[in-house]
């Protein structure tokens, strides 16, 4: 669904993104859980498709800026990266649920 260097740039803004969201809707707190639940949401559907990638055999990767020519920026995802990747972003999803209640508290 998205070409690999989009994904790779997505795990890395959709955080950053959500993170700004939640800030600015510190006081509305039906609305700041929402968009905790949709940045993890949406970033953990980002990671599936990446997995899917990196299952199949594909190594993404993403250079960012090159500092110089041959010392690059770069991300590239590896299997076991993969792995550690999709499970903390499914984990993010529990904790978001987990967290409501305690912070409302």
């Amino acid at each position: 669904m998205f070409a690999p260097e989009t994904a790779i740039a997505l795990t890395l803004l959709l955080p950053l993104a959500g993170a700004v969201l939640i800030g600015l809707l510190g006081g509305q707190p039906n609305l700041r859980e929402g968009a905790t639940l949709l940045t993890a949401g949406a970033l953990f559907f980002v990671v599936i498709q990446l997995f899917g990638m990196v299952a199949a055999g594909a190594a993404p990767a993403l250079t960012v800026w090159d500092v110089i020519p041959g010392l690059p920026i770069a991300f590239k995802i590896e299997p076991l990266g993969m792995l550690f990747g999709a499970i903390a972003s499914g984990l993010w999803i529990v904790n978001s649920l987990y967290s409501i209640g305690y912070m409302r508290g």
